[in-house]
């Protein structure tokens, strides 16, 4: 899960989403957009191992992020 914050423009979160989950530009627009009207996302649904190394990369810039089961 990808949590809005404001301290973020968007092109930043959607490289970070491309170098995270490997989408397209288009798909990382759509969930930024998301995050940005909704509050959050969730980006990545997976093996917890994998789910963890996707929020890890979404870290390394300060996004606000949880992994839950």
């Amino acid at each position: 899960m990808l949590f809005n914050c404001e301290c973020h423009s968007f092109d930043e979160v959607e490289r970070q989403l491309i170098k995270a989950v490997r989408c397209s530009l288009a798909q990382a627009r759509a969930w930024s957009w998301e995050v940005h009207s909704k509050g959050s996302a969730v980006v990545y649904k997976g093996p917890q191992e994998r789910c963890e190394a996707v929020a890890g990369v979404l870290e390394d810039i300060k996004l606000a992020v949880k992994v839950s089961q």
